[in-house]
């Protein structure tokens, strides 16, 4: 395939700023965590700084790969990711942290498997469905099988317990699908039956629900279920227009779990206002838009789909954190691309960018591919 000259610098662009972001966010959210005499009140920080390096050299690796070369790998990525998902539940292995099994400790570093599913489930299906396409309005040999692993990993991530992440998946392996010529009809029975299960998993279980009637009522137990609603709605209506200042937030003490983490939209609106919150809302609106300008550049299938998979992917996250932040959603546990603190979220993050780029750059040469036109 024939390489274009340069990077898309206005992706580019954009996921630096929304990473300067983060890293300021994480800054400014996480310092409170360390008072006490503990010593550590930049250690997240640092960390998200080495991450941010570590996750810039992974970019411009995968930057410079073809992205083609992931057919190559597109199955064994699948099958580790199943793997290191069924990891998490095995002793000395897995990393349980309060009572919940989302990481696992692999050559000294944490890594958090519902992560790197995330991207591995759009490299799967976007070459899959490629090489499948002549089956695809088929329901046992093209939908089907397709259905039962995203299932698989989709009730892997459930059950870790991480609803949020097995909702991201879900939707955006359905996007994938539908946009690779996958039949509507198969789809809308994929959603009936899973109804039941996720009706069950949102309602049924305690502290799920306890988080519905929390984000309906905040009100009714303002010290229980509903304390967290109502500390985020106070924390992003306390910075007004400009922000109470970098490091004035007051709802990062001790009000917010997990400042730096799941509610650092909220903190960062505190602290820097309509303003700031705005700049990372427009920043991810850009992001979303070039992104989807590349999967219409692309001149074949696999382009197409990788591209619009990956933006769909960042831009679904971002926007449930967002709503969870101002307590339009209730509360999933999902991280902000970019922002959050985390290793895993910014390095898989880091890494649908580097893919992203790819396509950009290869996707303009010539090639032996045509877009398909399957019934739908």
């Amino acid at each position: 395939m024939k390489e274009t000259e340069s990077y898309d610098y206005f992706l580019l662009i954009v996921a630096l700023l929304l990473s300067a972001i983060g890293i300021t966010a994480v800054l400014t959210a996480s310092a409170p965590l360390g008072y006490g005499g503990t010593g550590a009140t930049y250690v997240w920080f640092f960390n998200q700084v080495k991450w941010f390096v570590i996750g810039m050299v992974l970019m411009y690796v995968a930057s410079r790969i073809d992205y083609h070369w992931y057919r190559k790998i597109d199955r064994l990525v699948i099958i580790l990711i199943i793997l290191s998902l069924l990891l998490v539940f095995a002793p000395k292995i897995g990393r349980p942290i309060r009572g919940v099994n989302r990481w696992i400790t692999f050559a000294g570093f944490q890594v958090q498997p519902s992560e790197l599913a995330k991207v591995g489930i759009v490299l799967y299906l976007a070459n899959s469905l490629v090489r499948k396409r002549d089956k695809l309005t088929s329901f046992t040999s093209g939908f089907l099988p397709y259905f039962l692993i995203t299932s698989l990993i989709c009730g892997l991530v459930t059950v870790e317990p991480d609803l949020g992440s097995a909702v991201i998946i879900g939707v955006t392996a359905l996007i994938v699908l539908y946009a690779g010529g996958v039949r509507i009809a198969h789809m809308l029975y994929v959603v009936l039956v899973a109804a039941v299960p996720l009706y069950y998993s949102i309602f049924e279980i305690g502290y799920r629900k306890d988080r519905i009637i929390g984000f309906l009522n905040p009100n009714a137990d303002r010290f229980g279920i509903g304390f967290q609603p109502l500390h985020l709605k106070m924390s992003l209506g306390s910075g007004g227009l400009f922000g109470l200042g970098p490091g004035q937030g007051r709802q990062k003490l001790f009000y917010l779990p997990t400042p730096h983490t799941d509610s650092i939209f909220a903190v960062f609106g505190e602290e820097f206002g309509f303003i700031g919150t705005s700049a990372i809302l427009i920043l991810f609106v850009l992001f979303t838009i070039r992104g989807v300008q590349i999967a219409r550049r692309a001149q074949d299938d696999s382009g197409k789909l990788l591209a619009i998979g990956l933006t769909c992917l960042i831009s679904i996250q971002a926007l449930i954190n967002m709503g969870v932040a101002t307590v339009l959603l209730p509360t999933t546990g999902s991280a902000l691309p970019f922002i959050s603190y985390g290793g895993s979220s910014l390095l898989t993050t880091l890494l649908a960018v580097g893919i992203l780029l790819s396509v950009s750059r290869y996707a303009r040469g010539e090639t032996n591919e045509q877009p398909s036109t399957h019934e739908r």
